[in-house]
């Protein structure tokens, strides 16, 4: 019996020590993870805007192809959403928010969860066509062929917040 007291007397609290640096690990663990599921959150909402922004933007992008489909005399050049074509220098034009608003036509339909209406811009592109082929040919036939006109379209959108833009472009013959 007096050696079960002697054993008694010689512990000092290492048990305590090793729960405690366990509840600590737990502890450190179990805040990771929250910070990790909070991330993973906001990254599935930032592509949940995204992808609100894109299917806007393709809304408006086909919206502005149908009425490609009218006779041009319904859709000259000048009412709104409908240019002569830019220069070639054009991709500052695509990011400058006032050159939007200047220029561009709004979606017809309301959309939820947007942030601001998508809008399209339809730009008329004259050139001289070449072969069916896209081979070069002489200058005397590229004249006789005439001038062809072609459309390059538009169309751009932002999502539930003003950080997601998505701005898709499309040719039109």
């Amino acid at each position: 019996m007096n050696k079960l007291q002697a054993f008694n007397h010689s512990q000092r609290g290492a048990t305590l020590i090793v729960g405690l640096i366990m509840v600590l690990v737990m502890t450190v663990i179990g805040l990771s993870a929250i910070r990790g599921s909070g991330l993973q959150e906001q990254m599935a909402g930032n592509m949940r805007d995204r992808q609100l922004a894109f299917q806007a933007a393709e809304a408006a992008l086909r919206e502005a192809e149908d009425g490609l489909n009218i006779p041009p005399e319904a859709y000259p050049v000048g009412t709104p959403g409908h240019i002569e074509s830019l220069d070639e220098s054009g991709s500052a034009f695509w990011r400058d928010f006032d050159n939007w608003q200047a220029n561009a036509a709004n979606y017809s339909e309301q959309i939820d969860h947007v942030n601001t209406p998508p809008q399209f811009l339809v730009e008329s592109v004259d050139f001289y066509s070449s072969g069916v082929d896209g081979s070069s040919v002489d200058l005397a036939n590229l004249l006789s062929r005439g001038m062809e006109r072609r459309y390059r379209v538009t169309a751009r959108a932002v999502g539930g917040s003003t950080d997601a833009v998505v701005i898709l472009q499309s040719h039109y013959r």
